[in-house]
């Protein structure tokens, strides 16, 4: 692997040692990958935030880097939803150990300067690149849109992989950064319509999808059987789905390949929906998973003018959505329903979620679904939004 004479002085740790083990891991990654060469990035995303997923080993690792004196990010920076709402944590039974855990990896995060956006969608919050880009994310959903839906080229980085991209402005050129493994591998046929004679249509239809593809396809999916023209919630609830059962970090849809070719059918969705909805209904509603974007935001509100949640309900956006939406006056409708918003958290790695104290939960995120099932022992009612609003809120 070759590398320049400034990148084997920062590996040999004349730079220090920060940046000498953010290049050990990119040309240990390069090495297993084959990589001839690193290449430089203009966005890192990372996702080691919420104190439930990095534990006490990851707190104390971040602490080290971050008191390393001089040591910055080099690059455009965001980070992945955190643990809790920052600023309303203590009212939202998040333990006072915990926040006070979560709050150092925030700060030294900030040392090392991060933009503060505690986002799954980044792509939502700030000005994409241009189609071609290198960048290095590791959110597995946001990964897989930037690679399936913008154009820009990354792989499916780990939280330490981003991490040293951010460090070091470079990422190993390998995998779906070099244009010809960026085609279908395999292809999904849907075969497939809704009772109502509909095509596939809203987030818990392509999020079935997505959970089945990830499962089948390993490398690039290609979509073949309808016309897949999808807007941002069907989309991200595609890729969150996706990146929730395989490792494959983009799809191509309308694929033309000629390729082996698996059949999702009726069969296939039900299975699917089966293993995800445990239950007919919840004790509470939350959605957000990835976190709402404004559009959703939008609509949510406009189902629920002049409703009221007959159950607790909670909605997960970053600060900067909630701030967009209380401009635009969405907001307001959502939490005149009786919904509490939480800012920059996860629904999937939060103490919330067990904190509720209920056996079951209503979600229309697949995603959602299967992190809230496995992480917190919530039975789930998969359903899709109208249908949540509908039967909860009167």
């Amino acid at each position: 692997m070759f590398l320049t004479k400034s990148e084997e002085k920062a590996l040999a740790g004349e730079s220090g040692e920060a940046l000498e083990i953010a290049y050990r891991v990119l040309v240990a990654i390069g090495k297993i990958s084959n990589a001839k060469r690193l290449i430089p990035i203009k966005w890192a995303h990372v996702s080691g935030v919420s104190y439930l997923t990095i534990g006490e080993y990851g707190l104390d690792f971040l602490k080290k880097i971050s008191s390393t004196r001089g040591t910055k990010f080099r690059v455009f920076t965001t980070v992945n939803p955190c643990g809790m709402d920052i600023e309303n944590w203590d009212s939202l039974d998040i333990p006072a150990d915990y926040a006070d855990k979560q709050l150092k990896i925030i700060s030294y995060y900030e040392k090392l300067g991060i933009a503060n956006s505690f986002t799954c969608v980044p792509f939502q919050s700030y000005k994409v690149p241009r189609r071609g880009t290198s960048v290095a994310w590791a959110e597995s959903s946001a990964a897989i849109y930037a690679n399936s839906i913008l154009g820009l080229r990354t792989n499916r980085e780990s939280a330490v992989s981003a991490l040293a991209s951010a460090l070091t402005g470079k990422t190993v050129y390998s995998d779906l950064h070099i244009p010809r493994n960026r085609s279908p591998t395999k292809n999904i046929r849907v075969d497939l319509k809704r009772r109502n004679g509909d095509r596939l249509a809203g987030s818990v239809d392509y999020g079935v999808l997505g959970y089945f593809a990830g499962k089948n396809v390993p490398g690039v999916i290609g979509f073949q059987g309808q016309k897949f023209d999808l807007g941002m919630a069907e989309a991200k609830a595609l890729c969150a789905a996706i990146g929730t059962t395989g490792s494959s970090g983009m799809f191509v849809l309308n694929s033309k390949e000629r390729l082996e070719t698996i059949d999702f059918t009726k069969k296939e969705y039900e299975e699917v929906f089966s293993e995800l909805s445990q239950s007919g209904e919840g004790e509470a509603v939350v959605f957000g998973c990835p976190q709402m974007t404004i559009e959703e935001l939008y609509e949510l509100s406009r189902m629920l003018a002049g409703k009221h949640f007959l159950k607790k309900c909670f909605v997960f956006c970053s600060s900067k959505m909630y701030e967009i939406s209380r401009t635009r006056g969405y907001a307001q409708v959502i939490e005149g329903a009786g919904a509490t918003f939480v800012r920059d958290a996860c629904a999937d790695f939060t103490p919330l979620i067990s904190a509720l104290n209920v056996d079951s939960v209503e979600t229309d995120s697949c995603k959602g679904a299967y992190y809230m099932h496995k992480v917190h022992g919530v039975n789930i009612s998969l359903k899709d939004t109208k249908t949540l609003i509908e039967e909860n809120a009167a």
